[in-house]
């Protein structure tokens, strides 16, 4: 039986612990010079600064990205089994996504000094790779511009493969699908593993920005949407999140199982939305109190990821400049960091306003133009 259609409220909350999660990842860089402890022979090394010690649980931080790339999957097959259209599903996707991102892009490849490309054919080159989202394909361009945008390219090419996704199970069924899916995205991230500990050099960037090796992270999202609207049991509800949340940490300090970090998080990811969902789909993640900035921050937070690296990166500029002991400075920046977030926050809002709504609206009429 299909569930009725209901307001799931904690899936924009996990958005905006997910932004927030990024942007402390973006400032504890800018502030330290570094995001993650040095590798030893096999596990992290902890000889750093204290200031960085002092910060270190938001080293954490980038694994807001599986989050998205979950809630991602769950939204985009919700939507799908509620309106099968593949027109409708195409322009939804890209007025939702291009136009805030397009402004974006030509914002810090074009505008801003300390973000905008260079003259010649590598400018143009980057502008272009942006442009039509390929640029995680190609090691010169894929920190280019604003280093968050790799990953909005690769969920581009996940909504690519989704058709791909559905006609494999509508042959296979969800369990040999998924079964196959996560032996590529396993297989590619042993090679990377495997790579990192023979050679002590990890894979080329174009290896980490293909969309296959997130396609099972992304995809378990879907089979949770799906269980849900059908009213079967929910895959991963009975799962510990105590269990999965030592297994993903573990991984990021133990060089063999760094590679798999993404994945176990996105399985953290998939386990606390779908106990969430088999509790009350409308609950919430905080009190009343809290529930609803976070929610607030979570539906501007395609905003602000697409806004902020840049003008975090923009702080590390004036490090150089300080002539003050390391820890000191360090701290100093992180607070400048945070001080910042403020107006960034409040631009992303705008540009939430500006372009996502419009672009949403947009959306809606054309789709309404054809029916």
């Amino acid at each position: 039986m299909n569930r009725p259609k209901s307001q799931i409220g904690f899936l924009d909350e996990m958005r905006g612990i997910a932004i927030l999660s990024v942007f402390l990842f973006h400032s504890l860089q800018a502030a330290c010079g570094r995001d993650q402890l040095p590798w030893g022979d096999w596990f992290r090394s902890f000889n750093v600064s204290n200031a960085f010690l002092s910060l270190l649980p938001l080293s954490l931080g980038w694994a807001g990205v599986p989050i998205f790339f979950v809630v991602s999957g769950f939204c985009i097959h919700l939507s799908f089994m509620r309106n099968p259209d593949w027109r409708d599903f195409f322009i939804r996707r890209f007025f939702r996504i291009y136009p805030p991102y397009f402004f974006a892009v030509i914002l810090f490849a074009l505008v801003l000094p300390w973000s905008r490309i260079s003259y010649g054919l590598l400018g143009i080159g980057q502008l272009l790779s942006h442009l039509f989202l390929i640029h995680n394909f190609d090691n010169r361009f894929f920190w280019g511009i604003s280093p968050s945008l790799w990953s909005i390219a690769v969920e581009a090419q996940l909504y690519l493969l989704y058709p791909v996704l559905l006609h494999l199970i509508s042959h296979l069924g969800w369990n040999r699908t998924l079964g196959y899916v996560a032996a590529l995205e396993i297989g590619l991230r042993l090679l990377s593993s495997g790579v990192l500990m023979t050679t002590g050099q990890p894979l080329p960037l174009w290896f980490e920005g293909l969309p296959i090796l997130y396609w099972y992270s992304w995809s378990i999202g879907a089979v949770i949407a799906e269980s849900y609207v059908l009213g079967l049991p929910i895959p991963f509800a009975n799962h510990s999140l105590m269990g999965w949340s030592i297994v993903a940490i573990f991984s990021t300090f133990v060089k063999a199982f760094d590679s798999f970090s993404f994945l176990l998080f996105s399985l953290l990811a998939a386990t606390m939305i779908a106990k969430l969902l088999q509790k009350c789909p409308t609950s919430s993640l905080f009190p009343t109190s809290l529930a609803k900035p976070f929610r607030t921050i979570g539906l501007w937070s395609y905003s602000i990821y697409l806004l902020h690296h840049p003008f975090i990166k923009a702080i590390s500029l004036i490090s150089p400049k300080l002539s003050l002991p390391a820890d000191i400075q360090s701290w100093i920046l992180f607070v400048v960091c945070l001080g910042i977030g403020i107006p960034i926050f409040a631009f992303s809002a705008l540009w939430h306003h500006i372009f996502e709504i419009p672009s949403i609206v947009a959306s809606k009429r054309i789709i309404a133009n054809f029916k």
